[in-house]
């Protein structure tokens, strides 16, 4: 399992606490991620997830997108199975700009869609003017 125990945000690496939104040791859900015209959209792979039986759950807080997927084995009778249970989860640290309310997620085909919609990307921080008083410029010499 390759996680990054960092992420890059506003151009600051930032050490990141994976232990509060990961339970330890869970397999990482595949995603791909890009960004289309006004919007950010990731996509997860969940084949086999139900959403309607609340096996997946989505969070975003601090522009941060958490998603944790858990599928329960029945114990039907049965004398051979290969399919896998238990639970997954990945986080994904969200664009600059990308507005955590407008978030949609679909379900279809196995695949998660989450979309978000993008802002302006503001500079961090602001530029200010320095004032030099009247009676404290230099004067040049003729």
């Amino acid at each position: 399992m390759a996680t990054t125990l960092t992420r890059w945000k506003e151009g600051a690496l930032l050490p990141f606490d994976w232990a509060a939104f990961l339970p330890p040791f869970l397999p990482e859900i595949k995603v791909e991620q890009f960004v289309d015209a006004d919007r950010f959209v990731v996509r997860a792979e969940l084949p086999g997830f139900d959403p309607q039986k609340k096996q997946i759950e989505i969070t975003v807080v601090n522009g941060l997108l958490k998603i944790q997927a858990e599928r329960v084995e029945e114990k039907p009778e049965r004398t051979h199975t290969e399919f896998r249970y238990g639970a997954l989860a990945r986080s994904i640290a969200l664009p600059t700009g990308a507005m955590e309310e407008s978030a949609v997620a679909t379900y279809r085909d196995g695949i998660l869609e989450i979309t978000f919609k993008l802002g302006p990307v503001k500079e961090p921080g602001r530029h200010i003017t320095i004032e030099v008083p009247r009676e404290h410029r230099t004067v040049k010499p003729r």
